[in-house]
């Protein structure tokens, strides 16, 4: 989600909706700031403390902390109880959504596939990763799928990206890791030797120095090109 697949419509979408409906007005780019900023604050969190690991009620207070996040990050100064309202006038809106992937994918992949670059995907979801690759037409282009449901590991944890690296046979330094998220993307690739580049669609980062920053998928073929 983010650098192959989006929903639809987009959950910032949802949220600036949701927002209106309680009388908070948010921009669509705020309210992706929002849960940009928020992935990594929910990135420590459940490194500290895995979701399976907490109580139900531990697991609810987590939700509304987040909830409450986004909508700081977003600029909106709302109380707890009306984040957590927003949030659940977004999980209504959100029942008729589906998954898609972004217009630049197939083209990229057909580009990389070209050039006879061996693709994958590692990716922080449950054992139904497969599947969803199948239904959104990608699967016949990836050598390698790894998922955290399958390996009990999950981004940034260096060993994660060592687990596809060791079934695509590809050293660290032969790799490129491109993902949307900065402190499991980047910063977790890095770690494990790949070299990272952040799929940056809507300029949401554009003070972070010392990574490569794209804004199609389409351009991975035009670093590869530019490195060669």
């Amino acid at each position: 989600m983010g650098t192959l697949a989006r929903f639809v419509p987009e959950q910032e979408d949802l949220l600036v909706s949701a927002a209106a409906n309680s009388g908070v007005t948010l921009s669509v780019q705020a309210a992706r700031r929002g849960f940009a900023s928020a992935a990594d604050w929910w990135n420590h969190q459940v490194g500290r403390l895995s979701l399976e690991a907490r109580t139900p009620e531990g697991r609810a207070d987590l939700y509304r902390a987040y909830d409450l996040r986004v909508l700081q990050a977003a600029g909106a100064q709302v109380a707890e109880e009306l984040a957590y309202r927003i949030f659940r006038d977004v999980m209504r809106q959100a029942r008729g959504s589906r998954i898609a992937i972004f217009d630049d994918v197939l083209l990229a992949l057909d580009a990389l596939r070209t050039r006879a670059v061996a693709l994958g995907v590692i990716s922080n979801m449950d054992r139904t990763l497969p599947q969803l690759l199948a239904q959104l037409g990608v699967d016949g282009y990836m050598s390698v799928v790894v998922s955290s449901g399958e390996v009990g590991l999950t981004k940034p944890q260096p060993e994660i990206f060592r687990v596809a690296l060791e079934r695509t046979g590809v050293a660290p330094e032969e790799a490129l890791y491109v993902g949307d998220q900065y402190e499991n993307d980047v910063l977790g690739a890095r770690q494990a030797g790949l070299t990272p580049i952040l799929v940056d669609r809507y300029d949401l980062f554009p003070d972070l120095a010392k990574v490569t920053r794209i804004r199609s998928l389409g351009d991975v073929t035009t670093y590869l090109e530019e490195a060669s």
